[in-house]
């Protein structure tokens, strides 16, 4: 009787060990995702992220999920040297997009 609690107690640790071990839960679908951030063109200046750039992504089948602003950049800009300088704000946005993950055949 011993023997036989032994064997079905090892019999189901076993079957616990191997049901953890199994891939990942296949109901859920696996994305790729994909960031478009403003390129640096020389140190401290950026340019914002072309609409062609976007428009090929879109092309691409990648879906656009969020917007933020990646780069706040103020610069002081003057009119006249008796004027006070107003301040500047660029934003330069960071673009990021997800796909269904194309599964290999």
């Amino acid at each position: 009787m011993r023997r036989l609690v032994l064997v079905l107690a090892l019999g189901l640790a076993t079957g616990f060990f191997l049901h953890a071990q199994r891939g990942p839960n296949s109901s859920y679908a696996p994305f790729e995702v994909k960031a478009l951030f403003p390129p640096e063109t020389s140190p401290g200046q950026f340019r914002q992220v072309s609409s062609s750039e976007l428009n090929q992504a879109a092309m691409d089948g990648w879906e656009l999920v969020g917007v933020v602003p990646y780069i706040y950049r103020n610069e002081e800009r003057t009119n006249a040297p008796a004027n006070p300088k107003p301040m500047v704000t660029q934003t330069y946005p960071a673009y990021f997009f997800k796909r269904l993950r194309r599964m290999p055949r």
